[in-house]
């Protein structure tokens, strides 16, 4: 019963080995940031359902914020995001873009 065991888990052992050798190898790049992504590939990740939108689970949500496309291009600018964050959205994207 013992030498079937331990073939079993040397067969095992060697599956394993060769499973990780035919793997490509990680390059620097892979690696670098795998912690910390930007937000534009962060929202390509995890699209976020919208509000307004009826899911059929009674009443609609809110009427859709008319400003959320100039949020959004204020949000991928890291100066404007900074600066929305201490003056507001609206004064922080009048001052990079124009009238918002």
């Amino acid at each position: 019963m013992r030498p079937l065991v331990l073939t079993a888990l040397l067969t095992l052992a060697a599956l394993c080995l060769a499973g990780q050798a035919g793997a490509k190898p990680r390059t620097a790049e892979s690696g670098r940031g795998a912690a910390f992504v930007s937000k534009q590939e962060g929202s390509e990740v995890a699209k976020r359902l919208r509000r307004y939108l009826d899911q059929g689970l009674g009443a609609p949500g809110p009427y859709p914020d008319p400003l959320e496309a100039k949020r959004e291009v204020c949000e991928l600018n890291p100066d404007c995001d900074e600066l929305a964050d201490h003056i507001g959205f609206q004064e922080a994207y009048w001052r990079f873009y124009g009238t918002a």
